[in-house]
């Protein structure tokens, strides 16, 4: 491929072109359903099926700058659906697929349309008519927080089209496609909603230009080609799925695999069989997903794949454990899989996707550290055996270092910068960063502008360490206590899902009690005193009516005993209660909010 298809001017419908052109009958996807292809598509066949959308779309009426909303499942439709956005000037906003009437993905879609003033919507046909009533449902959308111009909360009045339609081939006698004029780099390719691990999402702007920036950074990075193959489950939705499984085959022309989350929640084995079968080199997961193949694939399920050819494994979207690494390169060496082959990385969709990582040549940095200086904010690394430290240590896992022209530099509350070693804000600058938020006004082109990300870490060897979120954090007795911390010391807890916890300081859910006087005799009730609050869920297996008692009192005692980190109070519900992220962390404000308000289980 030439460098000016992949230069800063190019977009993805560019590299399309570029592959139609050069490699037409190479497979640019694959699908894989219930452990075997279902279909694939060559570079070729994808381009004539943008262009009949992207021609569809235009006659109908669509025109540059209208937002597109892509509610589609990872197939080929959302490809050729993206890209068909791309070449016509429009701006994409990916959605995830309404699975059944759940009320959070029915108020996430309706707010997110509302939001972006979304005037088409792009589905199934299995999925239309639910889709259309859906956004045309009264009442307000309160999945966002809404901004101009749909003021009112109310969806506007997109026009639903199915995929099958769109891509239909022109009947015969019909006048030949007219390929709509793209983009230019600076236009806007797509918004991405953020996950809202700590609010309400919005809609990150990202240019074209900044997306050819991070696929560029990628390609260099973990040396990508045209001989790899990427394999994703992750939603084509969420950011990581977007680009890894989307945006980077596209840039560096080569195949990807797109598997259905729900398949690999169902069974993690269909994820590795897929890398195993089709020869997958690079694939991308939460650090949780990793953790969820050691504990459901065996022994002898492993002994039946090939994981040699997998050589960049990327752990993301939540803080990673060495732990987790560890346990999943044990289990899966006797499928070849190798250490060096692990990713660490960090990101967020305000950067395109990713920020910092590590490279099988340039792999991530343990620090083992005394666990009482990190709760203090201080890092004191251990040089003797950590055994002799009493059990009072912890190591952490870097998320790499920055990708080329990434400026990473870590603040303290009143802006000021930090040398390595100490902790505080992470800030970023990079030109894969987002221009702002859908309708909240935008940010300067200038890219080494630094934008908070909402993170606390630390710099140690020009490694970034991620400790968490700043609002996740908990402050007790004047140590910090992070939520991936919180939820390691609970991973192995009986009764208890793992990753699915929450931990907050809160005064508690509003307790009114009448005094039985005539209205306004009642003295005030004093407010209730601040106190730390875990919910967590619990096991589905386990007979919670019977084991609940047990269940808090061990969490309590093995929070106290662990990060010396005291519970008040334990709320156990059901699994799948807790609101999560598209990335599936645990909305930690969020469900502080519905336990203030009483609305835990809504």
């Amino acid at each position: 491929m030439s460098g000016a298809i992949r230069g800063p001017q190019a977009t993805a419908y560019d590299w399309l072109l570029q592959h139609a052109h050069a490699r037409p009958q190479a497979t640019a996807v694959t699908e894989w359903r219930e452990g075997s292809v279902a279909g694939t598509v060559t570079f070729a066949e994808l381009l004539t099926l943008a262009d009949r959308t992207a021609a569809a779309l235009t006659e109908r009426g669509a025109r540059h700058g209208d937002r597109i909303v892509l509610l589609l499942p990872n197939a080929v439709s959302f490809t050729a659906t993206l890209l068909a956005a791309f070449a016509a000037g429009l701006i994409a906003v990916p959605a995830a697929p309404l699975a059944g009437t759940g009320t959070a993905a029915v108020h996430r879609l309706r707010g997110m349309a509302a939001d972006c003033d979304a005037r088409w919507v792009v589905t199934t046909q299995p999925w239309a008519r639910q889709t259309e009533a859906v956004l045309r449902a009264t009442g307000p959308s309160t999945g966002l927080s809404t901004g101009p111009p749909s003021g009112t909360g109310q969806v506007p009045s997109a026009t639903v089209h199915t995929w099958e339609d769109l891509s239909a081939p022109a009947p015969p006698g019909a006048p030949p496609l007219r390929r709509p004029p793209g983009p230019t780099a600076d236009a806007v390719a797509f918004l991405q909603y953020t996950s809202g691990s700590t609010g309400r999402p919005k809609g990150a702007v990202l240019t074209h230009r900044a997306v050819a920036a991070q696929c560029t950074q990628a390609a260099r990075a973990y040396r990508e080609g045209s001989e790899d193959t990427a394999v994703t489950w992750v939603p084509l939705s969420h950011d990581m799925g977007l680009v890894t499984g989307v945006l980077r085959p596209l840039h560096s022309g080569y195949a990807s695999v797109l598997l259905a989350p729900r398949e690999f929640a169902r069974s993690p084995l269909s994820w590795l069989t897929a890398l195993s079968e089709l020869r997958g080199t690079l694939s991308s997961a939460p650090d949780f997903a990793y953790g969820h193949c050691v504990r459901k694939i065996s022994a002898a399920a492993v002994a039946s794949l090939d994981l040699s050819r997998w050589r960049v494994a990327r752990n993301a979207g939540e803080v990673v454990r060495a732990d987790t690494l560890d346990r999943f390169t044990a289990h899966f060496a006797p499928a070849g899989f190798r250490a060096h082959s692990l990713c660490p990385s960090y990101g967020m969709a305000e950067a395109t996707l990713t920020v910092t990582t590590a490279t099988p040549r340039r792999p991530a940095r343990r620090l083992t550290v005394r666990r009482g200086a990190l709760e203090a904010g201080n890092i004191r690394p251990v040089t003797g055996p950590p055994d002799a430290e009493g059990g009072k240590v912890t190591t952490l896992l870097s998320s790499g270092t920055p990708l080329d022209d990434t400026e990473v530099v870590v603040r303290d509350g009143d802006g000021r910068r930090l040398p390595e070693g100490h902790i505080g804000d992470v800030w970023i600058a990079g030109p894969q960063l987002f221009d702002g938020y859908w309708g909240r006004g935008a940010h300067s082109r200038d890219i080494r502008r630094l934008h908070p990300t909402g993170d606390r870490g630390f710099l140690h060897g020009g490694h970034l360490f991620v400790l968490g979120r700043v609002d996740d954090t908990v402050v007790h007795q004047g140590r910090n206590h992070y939520a991936a911390d919180i939820a390691d010391a609970l991973a192995d807890l009986p009764g208890l899902r793992p990753g699915r916890t929450a931990v907050f300081r809160t005064a508690g859910p509003p307790r009114p009690e009448p005094c039985g006087r005539p209205s306004g005799a009642c003295r005030p009730q004093a407010a209730p005193a601040a106190h730390i609050c875990l919910v967590a869920e619990h096991d589905h297996t386990a007979p919670v009516e019977e084991r609940s008692t047990e269940t808090a009192r061990a969490a309590r005692q093995r929070l106290a005993g662990v990060l010396g980190l005291f519970v008040k109070e334990v709320v156990l519900v059901p699994p799948g209660t807790l609101p999560v992220t598209t990335s599936g962390k645990v909305r930690v404000n969020e469900t502080r909010r519905r336990y203030e308000a009483g609305l835990l289980g809504n």
